[in-house]
């Protein structure tokens, strides 16, 4: 726990390559570099908001030999060179006309062609009193920021739900659902695009299909897949932590009321979502993540054309971060809470 160098804090991400691997730290604002045996080499930025610091990292790749990191907060990417340490900077400041519920538009990864992708932010009063907001642009840009492109449109079940029933006068909650099954999307580890999960949740009736593509830097669809599950039921009870925490907020002032609105929002979610993480393997494969169950999470891994190539079970402690066919980066924590980076090798 008391190492400076192996004693881990907030893994964010991993990133490898033939020779190291690359362990995002978010509160430490900086990267750290071993050798794939696990040695330490050297540490790549620092808190700060200084030239080569980061504030909140939130995801890294690699840009022909230089590894990026973007950072909401600062509004840039820092992308370093791995073997001196040396960074440069790139500012984010996208000039991008957005509807009046978006607040900004934050970094989000870069492009193997060299232009910048972001996501907006958005005001959950402003988008729940026009009815929710139901699509989520992947803007493109260059380096400039002027707008070039949409990469994708993600699909959202509407945003955060108010809720008054219960509170004090005047009151108002905003709650998202915990089940989500909004559109998700990861990038690519060298820049060549993206995958898209359509995962909308079975509601009982008609075939129960999770959607993938395969996006390119133009936006092109590389593949598009539909594949089956077998839909989860959630259990009886299964948000009943979630609403007593609630309820112990202090503007609650009718626990009754308040319990019955937060019990018609959560238990609509009937069924799991069919995928709750994707991430994208070093050699173009995909990892879908199912929810958990007893203790597992099973992982389903296609290959670049989108074919189902197999499955590998893991717990629940366990995170896959960097992957290819032959191996899996994944971030576990243990009963202290404590994390740790660990290869799995997979074996057919």
């Amino acid at each position: 726990m008391d190492d400076p160098v192996y004693g881990l804090s907030a893994v964010r991400d991993v990133l490898t390559d033939d020779d190291y691997v690359y362990v995002l730290l978010a509160r430490e604002g900086r990267v750290r570099v071993f050798t794939r045996a696990g040695e330490f080499v050297r540490d790549l930025g620092g808190r700060g908001e200084g030239p080569g610091e980061l504030m909140t990292p939130s995801s890294m790749g690699w840009h022909r030999s230089r590894l990026w990191v973007a950072d909401p907060t600062l509004r840039r990417f820092t992308l370093f060179d791995v073997a001196n340490g040396e960074a440069e900077t790139i500012p984010y400041n996208v000039d991008a006309p957005l509807a009046d519920h978006f607040l900004s538009v934050v970094p989000r990864a870069i492009l193997a062609n060299g232009e910048l992708v972001g996501s907006p932010t958005f005001s959950a009063i402003r988008g729940t009193a026009r009815g929710g907001i139901s699509r989520l642009p992947q803007l493109v840009s260059d380096t400039t920021g002027s707008l070039r492109d949409t990469l994708a449109l993600l699909s959202l079940g509407g945003g955060p739900v108010e809720i008054r029933a219960g509170l004090a006068p005047g009151a108002r909650m905003y709650l998202a659902h915990s089940l989500s099954d909004d559109d998700l999307i990861t990038f690519t580890p060298d820049g060549s695009g993206a995958v898209q999960v359509k995962r909308r949740s079975w509601e009982g009736s008609g075939s129960a299909e999770v959607e993938v593509a395969r996006i390119g830097v133009l936006g092109d669809t590389l593949f598009r897949r539909r594949i089956g599950y077998e839909p989860r039921r959630v259990p009886e009870g299964f948000f009943a932590d979630e609403i007593s925490a609630i309820l112990d907020r202090p503007n609650v002032v009718d626990r009754a009321a308040h319990a019955r609105a937060l019990r018609e929002f959560y238990e609509q979610r009937r069924y799991f979502p069919p995928v709750t993480t994707v991430r994208v393997g070093s050699d173009g494969t995909t990892w879908l993540a199912g929810p958990d169950e007893d203790g597992v999470r099973e992982w389903l891994v296609l290959d670049a054309s989108g074919a189902s190539i197999g499955r590998v079970r893991l717990p629940t402690t366990s995170r896959v971060s960097a992957a290819n066919r032959t191996e899996a980066w994944v971030v576990e924590r243990d009963a202290l809470d404590i994390p740790y980076v660990v290869r799995y090798e997979i074996v057919p």
